[in-house]
């Protein structure tokens, strides 16, 4: 049934990738910058620099398709494809991007998911690696898909609201022996060191203090925090 469901996906693909003939050429440096901010918080893919955890590697879930000799073309009109219909039961919610910001995410996924390297040129500077403040910072990292904040424009639901941040942080901080800045920093850092109550632990990735230098931290405490 499985290998039913794939090769079935793998054919609508195809239908998807050839009705775009004579169409627009994807913009993988947009499609970058989008799947960071937009899909990164919960899915890992290498070339990306993501590591969420909430919902399948990318990296995995194309790694057999690509020894078996699929396609980029197939695998963008697959990711296009669940896009639009995520697996059911799943926190993932349809149409997270739409249009030409679905087809240039699915062609980026698709032009990296599997393969190793880097990103060059202009892709490698594509997301958190161009960011400098902290409003860049926290719409690149992905934050807003799990976070609402009002300043950025973001209203995930996975995760705290983060419209009211500095009186929390001076409450739970105050309560851990923490300033707000302290608190702040290590809950980017170590997302499990205290969890707001009401949510689960392991939601929110590790490893923002590898993805992040110490000055777009620190931007980004700063920004969190209204100053």
């Amino acid at each position: 049934m499985a290998r039913m469901r794939a090769l079935c996906l793998a054919l609508l693909a195809l239908v998807i990738a050839a009705s775009g003939c004579g169409q627009r050429s994807p913009d993988l440096v947009k499609g970058k910058a989008l799947f960071v901010e937009r899909c990164g918080s919960c899915h890992k893919l290498a070339r990306a620099g993501t590591q969420g955890t909430t919902g399948p590697s990318l990296d995995a879930a194309f790694a057999q398709a690509r020894r078996d000799g699929m396609d980029s073309d197939t695998i963008a009109g697959i990711v296009r494809y669940q896009i639009a219909h995520p697996r059911r039961g799943s926190v993932m919610p349809a149409n997270l991007v739409r249009g030409e910001d679905a087809e240039d995410v699915a062609a980026y996924v698709a032009h990296v998911a599997a393969v190793r390297g880097e990103d060059t040129g202009a892709l490698a500077q594509a997301g958190l690696a161009g960011a400098t403040d902290g409003r860049q910072i926290f719409v690149a990292a992905g934050c807003g898909g799990c976070h609402q904040l009002s300043r950025a424009g973001t209203n995930g639901r996975i995760g705290p609201s983060l419209d009211d941040l500095a009186a929390s942080a001076r409450r739970y901080g105050r309560a851990r022996g923490e300033t707000p800045e302290q608190y702040v920093r290590e809950s980017i850092v170590r997302p499990d060191a205290f969890v707001v109550p009401g949510f689960r632990r392991g939601i929110m990735p590790s490893g923002y203090d590898k993805r992040l230098t110490r000055q777009q931290i620190d931007a980004l405490v700063r920004f969190l925090l209204g100053r």
